[in-house]
């Protein structure tokens, strides 16, 4: 008996220090698993914010290539309308008059406004004259000298 007592006290000696290095490593190896996630969201919240600057860049870059080339279409325009202008001046002599002020840029008067057309909203219906009938009538359309003499 004495030495299956020695078995006994040894294997639940075992057993507790089993269970601490055990709970000691899961306790290590949880808080490593919270650091790992930390650093992955930090270094994808520094990947977005990458992204986000760049694509910010490359829009400013856009824009300010399409108004690089809108000042050179401008620039294109001018230089084409001065080149007819001198041409119908050349050509056509006194006949055509191609004015200057045309390729200068419009005036910023804010009493001139442009004289617009009013601009009905469309009718879901056909109008009629007061003399006529209407199209949702029963006898529009139909000839009654026809209908008498059938």
């Amino acid at each position: 008996m004495y030495s299956l007592v020695n078995l006994i006290i040894a294997l639940i000696i075992g057993g507790a220090i089993g269970s601490l290095i055990g709970w000691y490593s899961a306790l290590a190896s949880r808080g490593d698993n919270k650091r790992k996630i930390i650093l992955e969201l930090e270094s994808q919240l520094d990947q977005a914010r990458q992204n986000k600057v760049d694509y910010e860049a490359e829009v400013t870059e856009h824009f300010a290539r399409t108004a690089d080339l809108l000042n050179k279409l401008t620039d294109d325009y001018r230089s084409v309308y001065t080149h007819l202008a001198n041409g119908a001046d050349q050509l056509c002599g006194d006949q055509i008059s191609m004015s200057e002020p045309a390729l200068s840029a419009p005036p910023h008067d804010a009493t001139d406004k442009p004289q617009l057309v009013e601009v009905a909203q469309p009718l879901d219906y056909a109008p009629k004259k007061p003399d006529e009938q209407g199209q949702l009538s029963e006898t529009f359309g139909l000839d009654k000298s026809d209908s008498s003499a059938a």
